[in-house]
């Protein structure tokens, strides 16, 4: 009981370095020269970067830039980028496009103009992926990078599907439970026993029958890193689905988990294949020892500083990025 009463950020390192870390940890990316981006490529990187996350982003986003540029950089906003840090990201990234959260909003409204979609977006940061990366898309390709991952070798796969396209793409947590058991603990709290992709899934039959639609979901999904062609997401369809979820589940579609289930029944039911689980890692306790074997990883939640792998395998990144 007396562990609920503090603040999550103070329960030990991880969350501290969570909440506080980024600067200390990954400040260094700032002595890294700029990599100039393409803004009429026909691919485009989209993430949504927050202020406490913005040099693990740097990181993130250069990591893969090393390898290929010919991309356009799109950062969303989520509403804690000051001035300060959108220059910080100007100066390197030329070329890049930020889009701030009162314009995207502003946009979202006007253009959508549909009050229950936009209650819906506004409901939980993560939404800001499945939503306005189509609503600022300018190219053909849209790629979602979160801020918490690194490439660490040439991701051929990927970097050949930005210059032709073809299906959508995934990459996935492995399986069996990787969180730990204060996160499962606090998930089955907020969720009243089951998550919301849990309740979405064991009702997916009885959705698609009511929507006449083919959704599917693959287990281990994980929206952090995915690409889809700029048309893949359609707000009538899903203002359909979100009105349907909402009538079965009601305020659970506004919390955490609802933006990347949804982003999975889309793409699944179009056909998404997953990246090599073995080269496009989600960093857990249990595979934390081959994660630097990895092409890419990501680093989620609190096993995200485990055994302090992402911030030995960002000050490697830093003297190759500062040397190039």
């Amino acid at each position: 009981m007396l562990k609920t009463l503090i603040p999550w950020s103070f329960r030990g390192v991880g969350p501290f370095l969570n909440t506080y870390g980024d600067a200390l940890l990954f400040g260094k990316i700032k002595k890294s020269p700029p990599i100039p981006v393409n803004p009429n490529a026909p691919t485009a990187f989209h993430s949504a970067v927050p202020h406490k996350y913005l040099y693990a982003y740097l990181f993130a986003i250069k990591s893969f830039l090393r390898f290929y540029s010919d991309i356009a950089v799109v950062v969303h906003d989520d509403g804690s980028l000051e001035e300060t840090d959108m220059n910080l990201i100007r100066k390197h990234l030329p070329g890049v496009k930020i889009i701030t959260r009162q314009f995207a909003d502003e946009t979202f409204n006007k253009q959508v103009n549909d009050p229950f979609l936009s209650k819906v977006r506004s409901s939980y940061t993560s939404y800001i992926k499945l939503f306005d990366c189509t609503l600022f898309s300018e190219g053909k390709r849209i790629v979602i990078l979160d801020t918490d991952t690194l490439f660490l070798k040439y991701p051929d796969r990927v970097i050949d599907w930005c210059k032709v396209g073809g299906d959508p793409w995934f990459h996935r947590s492995p399986k069996g439970q990787w969180k730990t058991k204060s996160k499962i603990i606090a998930d089955q709290t907020q969720n009243q026993g089951k998550h919301i992709q849990t309740l979405i899934t064991e009702s997916l039959s009885e959705i698609n029958e009511n929507l006449s639609r083919n959704y599917k979901y693959e287990r281990g999904f994980c929206s952090g890193f995915i690409g889809y062609e700029a048309d893949a997401i359609k707000y009538d369809e899903l203002k359909q689905l979100f009105e349907l979820l909402f009538e079965k589940f009601g305020d659970k579609i506004f919390k955490w988990g609802a933006e990347q289930t949804v982003h999975g029944l889309v793409l699944c039911g179009q056909g998404a294949v997953d990246l090599p689980v073995e080269d496009y890692f989600v960093h857990t306790r249990n595979n934390s020892d081959e994660a630097h074997k990895g092409t890419f990883v990501h680093f989620v939640g609190e096993n995200r500083f485990y055994r302090r792998v992402y911030p030995k395998l960002t000050s490697q990144l830093a003297k190759e990025l500062i040397t190039k």
